[in-house]
């Protein structure tokens, strides 16, 4: 009798540790699930950022690629994508200036160009460093694009004359003319008036009417239309 409950105690002990060591055994996998759950979940949380920092870098750069783009003058892609509006479009093509941002300020006949000729005044071949037009005297001369005066006054070829400096190597001469609105050092800005058609000493030989002298210099050098 008493072996019999011995027998039965032992199989308790024993079924008791099978279930303790089985719970043990069970909590650690849930441990090993619940980690790897966490390892999976950190993993898509680190994927997505790249993926967010790569499409946000590619946007990046195909901004920066339109706006090469636009600095060539193609500006229709970003204005239809709204990347720039067009009050920024004159802001994004702004760069270094060309002979094409200094027009001619008349319309007149065409006298004179840039050449050699032989003065009869001065009784010597000179160099005709500009272009000088037939216009009605008294016509107002307006700057077509700004700078600061330089010289203003008389010359012994010009006449009555008006010189800018207009930055980054551009200078511009409007000669013949009369009754100067600007003095020197005045800074001008685009339309601004700076005179009136007259007479001036270089015109005798090829045309005695009133004329605009119109001579553009960029780093020292005559620039021809």
């Amino acid at each position: 009798m008493n072996r019999r409950k011995g027998s039965i105690s032992w199989a308790l002990v024993w079924g008791f540790l099978v279930l303790a060591a089985g719970m043990i055994l069970y909590t650690a996998y849930l441990g090993t699930i619940a980690s790897s759950s966490q390892e999976r979940i950190s993993l898509n949380s680190e994927n997505e950022q790249a993926v967010t920092a790569s499409t946000t870098s590619d946007q990046e750069t195909g901004a920066a690629a339109l706006i090469m783009q636009n600095q060539t003058g193609e500006l229709t892609e970003l204005v239809q994508a709204g990347v720039v509006n067009t009050t920024d479009k004159d802001q994004v093509i702004q760069g270094e200036p060309t002979l094409k941002d200094f027009p001619c300020p008349v319309q007149g006949k065409l006298l004179r160009n840039v050449e050699n000729y032989y003065s009869e005044a001065f009784n010597s071949y000179l160099f005709h460093a500009g272009m000088d037009y037939a216009e009605p005297e008294g016509t107002v001369i307006r700057a077509t694009h700004g700078g600061k005066v330089i010289s203003s006054g008389l010359d012994s070829t010009l006449g009555q004359k008006v010189t800018l400096d207009c930055g980054k190597g551009w200078v511009v001469t409007y000669g013949g003319l009369d009754n100067l609105r600007v003095k020197l050092g005045d800074i001008v800005e685009n339309q601004d008036a700076l005179g009136q058609v007259g007479y001036y000493t270089a015109t005798e030989g090829k045309s005695d009417q009133p004329q605009l002298h119109y001579e553009v210099l960029h780093g020292g050098e005559v620039q021809r239309p």
